[in-house]
């Protein structure tokens, strides 16, 4: 008897279930049991092809026996909610005629509270055994048929599934497999049912609620079996009844539907929420991947620092004390970045002291890339950073004082001043480090712009006090805040070249462009005239390789090369008739 192709994902699930998964080699023995095991777990009602489609005569017969069990599902709940007012009217009798007492009283209340958001066989079902306990105290749901819209979205889904297997047929005829599995589950993204079209005219005009509503809908009534929910972000995945679709296999173009069908409808699904954590069936990759995770996190490894690098221990109980290790050689441990840079930190005294005795004068900046580094992955304090990045800044800033000896106060009160406003919000907090890190490169080419300015026209700046004073913006007021202007106009000036050497290189782009078109149109007139191609070669190669206006000017080309070869032709015959007739 031949066996059917197995399902990779049956299989994979039985092979993990047995402990095959993990293992990198199977023997014949435990692929034997691996295979027999996924045999029983596979579905029975699934349609097997090699290439499936849903074809308009497949599509017709699908929507026949959808319509038969609508019409037999609708059928069925009619007869139900039938029986459901019955019950409905006895429990509105007994409630007016008997007196309840307490406990019936609460319970009613709390099985409605507790319940009300199930669906309606579901509740219905526990409503039963509610009442057979306490009385005919609670009503049931009425049970929805399915309506003609639900159709119409039914439809468009089948265009969905279709294409879905269409381009799974097209991947695995390049890779030439013929052997038949079972069809492919149906994804599901409701946002892709609103958005189909026909001839550039939406088909439907729905939200994604509406068409989730009338999905759910198919579940209830069996349409939609084995639905599977792997995350909010993921679509939905589903099977279509095997009693209801019929494909068309590409293969051996008849059309397949399953044997050995079930009668019985399936069992409701409940529709997770969009927040309901849930899990997938893992491939024996991913088992592979979650042992070794495992593995790793129930074992201990002691923290990889320069304290393990130096002390060594032998392995002991919890009860050994942890004081007991062998003692290595010290050694110093490295500064970090933020160390040292911490530590270049002074007082604000100290370094007013210091500038008014000129040591700054052939200053260095810290690199920049230094700064940046500590601003997103640095340990200092914002404010410590800022406070480094002030002080750094009047280093570099003592070198327009050089022919001058402003008084250490007059250094202090400018310090002071930026501290208190530099680089703080309204609230009183300093700016992220990175934003402050952002300003540096603009600080120092004003801080440049202002040394050079001095230096051109031999001007004496202002006490410090004075000079760094933020309420003067005017040129005539000689202030460091000028030079914000200055600096805009740099990087309005700097725009307007970078737009000017795109220009360039745009047209230095167009001009190469332009040669080698000449220099290919010319070689293949050439090529012509010595009868390596056709004329129709030439004129294809002009239309697809080069722009309209070549082909436009091709024939008046192959005119005047005509006559120029021509012209020289008779040339040659005329001189040869020359020297023949002088000879």
């Amino acid at each position: 008897m031949n066996k059917q192709p197995l399902d990779s994902k049956v299989f994979s699930l039985a092979s993990n279930l047995f402990g095959f998964g993990n293992t990198t080699r199977k023997n014949d023995t435990e692929k034997a049991i691996a295979i027999d095991v996924a045999s029983t777990l596979q579905m029975k009602d699934r349609i097997m092809a090699v290439y499936p489609a849903i074809t308009d005569e497949a599509f017709a017969v699908t929507m026949d026996n959808y319509r038969k069990h609508i019409a037999t599902y609708n059928f069925k709940t009619h007869a139900e909610n039938e029986l459901i007012e019955v019950h409905n009217t006895n429990v509105d009798l007994f409630r007016k005629n008997t007196t309840l007492n307490e406990v019936q009283k609460e319970f009613s209340k709390v099985f409605l509270l507790s319940n009300k958001s199930l669906k309606p066989r579901e509740y219905n079902d526990k409503a039963d055994a509610f009442c057979n306990e306490y009385g005919l105290l609670v009503p049931k749901k009425k049970i929805q048929t399915v309506k003609y819209a639900t159709e119409i979205i039914f439809q468009n889904l089948l265009h969905l599934y279709n294409s879905q297997l269409m381009k799974r047929n097209e991947q695995y005829m390049k890779l030439r497999i013929t052997a038949i599995r079972p069809i492919e589950e149906f994804k599901i993204n409701s946002f892709l049912v609103t958005q189909l079209k026909r001839k550039d005219i939406q088909s439907l005009d729905l939200c994604t609620k509406t068409v989730r509503n009338h999905r759910q809908r198919l579940e209830e009534c069996g349409v939609f079996v084995d639905y599977h929910f792997a995350g909010q972000n993921r679509p939905v995945e589903v099977h279509i009844n095997a009693e209801i679709l019929t494909v068309l296999d590409l293969k051996s173009l008849k059309l397949v539907v399953a044997d050995n069908q079930l009668v019985t409808s399936p069992n409701e699904n409940v529709l997770p929420d969009n927040n309901e954590i849930t899990r997938t069936d893992l491939n024996e990759c991913q088992m592979k991947e979650n042992v070794k995770n495992i593995s790793l996190d129930d074992k201990e490894f002691p923290p990889v620092t320069p304290f393990n690098l130096f002390f060594t221990r032998t392995p002991a109980s919890k009860k050994q004390n942890p004081t007991e290790v062998a003692v290595g050689e010290s050694v110093k441990v490295p500064e970090t970045l933020s160390e040292k840079l911490q530590n270049l930190i002074i007082h604000p005294q100290e370094l007013a002291v210091n500038l008014a005795s000129q040591e700054y004068n052939n200053y260095k900046p810290i690199d920049i890339r230094c700064f940046f580094k500590e601003a997103y992955s640095g340990t200092m304090l914002k404010e410590d950073f800022r406070e480094l990045v002030i002080q750094d800044f009047f280093k570099g800033m003592a070198k327009i004082y050089k022919n001058s000896t402003p008084f250490a106060g007059s250094w202090k009160k400018a310090i002071n001043l930026y501290m208190a406003n530099k680089w703080i919000s309204f609230t009183g907090e300093a700016f992220n480090k990175a934003a402050i890190a952002e300003d540096i490169q603009q600080m120092r080419w004003r801080s440049e712009w202002a040394r050079k300015w001095f230096v051109k026209h031999e001007f004496t700046p202002l006490f410090p006090c004075d000079y760094f004073d933020m309420t003067r913006k005017t040129s005539k007021e000689v202030g460091f805040e000028y030079t914000k202007s200055k600096y805009a106009e740099h990087l309005q000036n700097k725009a307007k070249y970078e737009a000017l050497k795109k220009k360039q290189e745009a047209n230095a782009v167009r001009r190469k462009t332009t040669i080698n078109h000449a220099k290919k149109y010319e070689n293949e007139v050439n090529r012509f005239f010595k009868n390596k191609i056709t004329l129709p070669q030439l004129f294809d190669y002009v239309e697809k390789n080069l722009p309209c206006e070549f082909l436009e000017k091709l024939p008046a080309m192959i005119e005047k090369k005509t006559l120029q070869m021509n012209t020289k032709v008779a040339f040659d015959d005329d001189f040869l008739k020359y020297n023949l007739n002088e000879f």
